[in-house]
Formats: C-alpha cells, sequence, structure tokens
C-alpha cells in the first residue's frame, strides 16, 4: 500500500505539537495524565515535582493544545486533549523503566 504524500506544512505542523513533549517532566506528566485525569497537587505528589515546576509544565502542554483544564472549585484538574499524543506515548516511551 503506498503511503499518502504530505506537505511540508504537515511535517511542520507534526514537528510543533510534538515540540512540548521534548521534556522529560512533561512526558511524566502526559504519562500519568493517560492513566486518569488529575489535578495539579495529584500531579505534584505523584510526579515529585514541585507545585510551580508543574504548574509552569502544564501551562506549556496547555498551550500546545496537548492537555486541558477543567476548574473544579479552586483545582484545575488536567486530561489529555490530543488523543494522538496519548496513542504514542506507549511507543515512545516502550522498553524504558
Amino acid at each position: 500500500m503506498k503511503k499518502p504524500e504530505r506537505s511540508a506544512a504537515a511535517y511542520a505542523a507534526a514537528a510543533q505539537r510534538l515540540k512540548p513533549l521534548a521534556h522529560p517532566a512533561r512526558l511524566r506528566i502526559m504519562d500519568r495524565l493517560s492513566e486518569s485525569e488529575c489535578c495539579v497537587a495529584l500531579a505534584t505528589a505523584s510526579l515529585g515535582l514541585s507545585q510551580p515546576n508543574a504548574s509552569q509544565h502544564l501551562k506549556a502542554l496547555r498551550d500546545a493544545g496537548l492537555v486541558v483544564g477543567k476548574r473544579q472549585g479552586t483545582r484545575i484538574c488536567y486530561r489529555i486533549a490530543d488523543k494522538r499524543v496519548a496513542a504514542i506515548l506507549p511507543i515512545l516511551l516502550k522498553g524504558y523503566k
């Protein structure tokens, strides 16, 4: 089967989508969110990140459209917004412990 032809713009868009994942903490956050949605406090506790650091990384992921947040009282709970990225996480992390 022949692969579809893609434009340079398609490759640029895909590269732009992946850039925010090029940080270990962001990959850890996305891996955690692939299990279930969570609030910043839960992410900091389970990942060993400080609250400001986790918030900074979540903002980068949110700005890139990879996660979305939903306010619940004083908290914001996050989930993965782009299911394509969720699908490639296991592939990216396969073989690493």
